[in-house]
């Protein structure tokens, strides 16, 4: 190898054809869209984030703007401030630009590659020879939690978790001593957190801080230890700490300026979100009851030998609520690999901290059936705002996956052993014995074992690959006992091995839905565009999914939106007295139109409701316009698409989106929320609107009458409106800070109405309203944010105008 550069040119091509190797689905159909073999290719993906980034397309192409507010799912929602928009994210600037149906799979693929990519660079900064580092990397790339969440199109964590390698590079510069530290390392920071869902980055930082602190400490104990030992030992220790890491102090205050940096870039996203975040659902925390589900327990640890001893992802019948969040599986050579790494390399320091995150992560992966987790929840701020503890199998798998290359560094150092004859013996009669007994194994079991867990259904325990690694393992020490270059071979067979495996893996559990099955222009899309106009409709995302909403601009009740607003909240409640109603309005379930509370389905300005039934119900105050049938919005590759049966329905007196109306009932926004519903459910639209003050005069009120939207983008609004007496205008759009309304010159507030949507108080006589919104904290994180990038670029560029300085290093000894 001549050069570094060269070095990591070869082993990025190299990361690139594992990577091929693991999405080979994709690369066999490089135009598809790549999703999981469960439920028929429906995921976060084709449900979500395909009509997330498309968002953004529309926004800028069709208004000229940027995608402040969505006002086409659900009552509106805001866009630019929820976790999972991830708009500052340059990873997703390409989709102002290409349609997310093209981009969005291959996109998924670059971030694997760029992971691997970034553990071998690690490993490399670890003092591993190249085809160790390489083996991290592929190992890390193809890593079977971090593939199953591929599958399932969880973008949004997949993006974030590329980056986590390089964080940790950034952490080691960091530990040197190097100028461009701090701006590195906030850099990657920042990136990361920019793309959203930031539970597992959380958790990251967490660990790193935890770590940092308690070397600082060690560090710190060895500095005062030094002063009562001879000159020339002190003097030895000086110069090796010199060379190796800066001193605790200043590791110390390095990180504390990484905070503040990291504060300072994000500001612009992390203030909306935070705004966001106290309104949404989780305010408050996850209740610990509800995150038993999505914990491992004892037997996933059996997914450790056979990643699909409790089933496929389509038919997953194991610990923690689904395949994809709960599999503990690393492989099982690089889990050997892992072993032998942590048990020879046990004094060196990275080693250490990776096998505490690693086994830390484990623990607290199994939530609540384990006391370390419920410690942990209570005196930790922040961690119960995260559900699901096994995503923390996300650390376990960069652990592993680093281990793994020290254990594979173990074949070099076993070459340059002056017992190497030894081993040699030793390693050669382990494999002997090993393939007795092994094949033995085969011959009476077929390399598996069954059992029952009290039903009659049987599972079986594949030990394949359990014997791959250690027939393969024992095979790379044999080779390595002989030279250096056969122990590069045994180094080779150990990285082939691996892309096997996982890839395997991948192979199975991931498929793709080509382009040509998504459907277009459907019937009930054409009725809706001829006949909606301002109103809205409630129909599931199988029938009239969001992206297809979103790009025909037909604003639908039910949308996904996995934190949605408290207040949305109260109102479905109330309008919906189903037991399902979070799972109807995210669009998975259907209304129940004979429970359902229809004052406010007028209230919410509902003109149609889609059923997807072959069946015609007779319901009060709805009538049947159409029935017929659709095809399926996509269809996974070699499969059939199905046919849909639709019914529409039509209010026969929905209330318009925009209307006028005088009388005020007052009620008490901080009483329990059974009461707030209780209120929204006792509301008469049309005769008066629910206010927490009523800040009209008193005197005559304008009766109910109907205004007019003359233009509507995503983030403003135009109505018109005649009084012939003061009163509210309400808008069935959820209320959310950040709105502005104006007529003319002059500001008139915004109100919540009847707890959750939008009421503006205005006087009698003609009036064109102009409604506007900018996220609350934007123009401020703004401000922070473009600060802390100018301040971050004169230090990064005065850190390589001087590489080779160091901050605060330990003094050097005296000549």
């Amino acid at each position: 190898m001549k050069s570094r550069l060269f070095q990591n040119l070869i082993a990025a091509l190299i990361l690139l054809v594992a990577a091929g190797a693991c999405f080979f689905p994709l690369l066999s159909h490089p135009s598809d869209v790549l999703v999981g073999i469960q439920n028929q290719g429906y995921n976060d993906t084709t449900s979500a984030f395909i009509a997330f980034k498309n968002y953004q397309k529309i926004c800028w192409e069709q208004f000229q703007q940027f995608p402040y507010w969505n006002p086409y799912s659900l009552l509106g929602m805001p866009w630019l401030g929820t976790p999972q928009s991830s708009l500052f994210y340059p990873g997703n600037w390409l989709f102002f630009f290409t349609n997310a149906v093209n981009a969005i799979s291959w996109s998924l693929v670059l971030h694997h590659w760029w992971a691997g990519l970034g553990a071998f660079v690690l490993g490399r900064k670890y003092r591993l020879s190249f085809f160790s580092a390489l083996l991290s990397g592929i190992v890390f790339l193809a890593a079977p939690y971090f593939v199953a969440k591929t599958g399932e199109g969880h973008f949004t964590s997949v993006t974030q978790i590329a980056w986590f390698p390089w964080i940790l590079y950034g952490y080691e510069l960091l530990r040197e001593g190097s100028r461009k530290a701090v701006p590195f390392l906030a850099i990657l920071i920042s990136l990361s957190f920019f793309c959203g869902h930031v539970q597992e980055l959380y958790y990251l930082l967490l660990f790193l801080s935890i770590s940092l602190a308690i070397e600082c400490l060690v560090d710190r104990y060895r500095q005062k230890r030094q002063t009562s030992a001879s000159p020339e030992h002190q003097q030895e220790v000086a110069a090796e700490s010199s060379l190796r890491m800066s001193t605790p102090g200043a590791r110390f205050k390095n990180w504390i300026l990484v905070s503040l940096f990291v504060a300072g870039l994000v500001a612009i996203d992390l203030i909306p979100v935070f705004i966001y975040t106290k309104q949404a659902v989780r305010s408050s925390g996850i209740d610990m009851a509800a995150l038993y589900k999505g914990s491992l327990n004892g037997y996933s640890l059996l997914q450790l030998i056979d990643p699909f001893v409790w089933g496929h992802p389509d038919q997953y019948q194991g610990p923690g609520l689904y395949y994809w969040e709960s599999i503990c599986s690393f492989g099982c050579l690089p889990l050997l690999l892992a072993l032998l790494g942590t048990c020879v390399f046990c004094q060196d320091r990275n080693v250490i901290r990776l096998t505490l995150i690693g086994v830390a992560a484990l623990l607290l992966a199994f939530g609540p059936h384990l006391p370390f987790y419920t410690l942990c929840y209570k005196l930790i701020p922040g961690f119960s705002m995260f559900r699901i503890p096994a995503r923390l199998l996300w650390l376990c798998s960069l652990a592993i996956s680093m281990l793994a290359g020290f254990g594979c560094e173990t074949l070099i150092q076993l070459s340059e052993n002056q017992r190497k004859k030894t081993w040699r013996l030793i390693t050669g009669l382990c494999l002997a014995v090993s393939l007795l007994v092994i094949g033995y194994q085969i011959v009476q079991s077929r390399g598996e074992v069954t059992f029952r867990m009290g039903t009659d259904q049987v599972f079986r325990l594949q030990l394949f690959w359990l014997f791959a690694a250690i027939l393969a393992g024992l095979m790379a020490l044999l080779l390595a006992s002989f030279s250096r270059k056969t122990a590069i071979a045994g180094t080779l067979l150990l990285s082939l091995i691996c892309i096997g495996e996982l890839s395997i893996h991948s192979n199975q559990i991931l498929s793709t839905v080509p382009q040509s099955t998504f459907r277009g222009e459907t019937r009930l899309i054409s009725f809706l565009k001829e006949n909606l106009g301002e109103h809205r409709v409630l129909v599931n995302q199988k029938l009239l999914s969001d992206r297809e909403a979103w790009q025909h601009q037909i604003m639908k009740i039910q949308g996904y939106e996995p934190v949605p607003l408290v207040r949305l909240g109260l109102l479905a409640a109330a309008a919906f007295p189903q037991p399902d109603a979070a799972a109807m309005m995210a669009g998975f379930k259907s209304p129940d139109l004979t429970t359902a509370q229809k004052p406010l389905l007028d209230l919410m300005s509902i003109k149609y409701v889609i059923l997807q039934t072959d069946q015609k119900p007779e319901i009060e105050g709805w009538k049947i316009i159409e029935q017929g049938t659709i095809p399926e919005e996509f269809a996974l590759r070699n499969k059939q698409s199905q046919q849909l049966p639709y019914l529409i329905l039509e209010n026969l007196n929905p209330l318009p989106r925009a209307y006028i109306t005088g009388n005020a009932k007052t009620f008490n926004a901080n009483q329990p929320s059974q009461k707030i519903v209780a209120a929204i459910s006792n509301v008469e639209p049309r005769n008066q609107v629910l206010l927490q003050q009523d800040v009209l005069p008193r005197g005559k009120r304008q009766p109910y009458t109907a205004a007019s939207i003359t233009e509507a983008t995503p983030n403003q609004l135009t109505i018109e409106a005649s009084l012939s007496a003061p009163g509210y205008l309400v808008l069935s759009d959820i209320y959310y800070p950040g709105w502005t309304a104006r007529i003319g010159n002059q500001d008139l507030p915004v109100l919540p109405a009847d707890c959750s949507l939008r009421a503006i108080p205005l006087p009698a006589g003609e009036h064109q309203l102009e409604l506007s919104y900018l996220p609350p904290g934007f123009q401020l994180g703004r401000i922070i944010s473009v600060t802390a990038l100018l301040i971050l670029l004169v230090q990064l560029l005065t850190a390589f105008r001087n590489p080779r300085g160091r901050q605060a290093a330990a003094p050097a000894p005296d000549p």
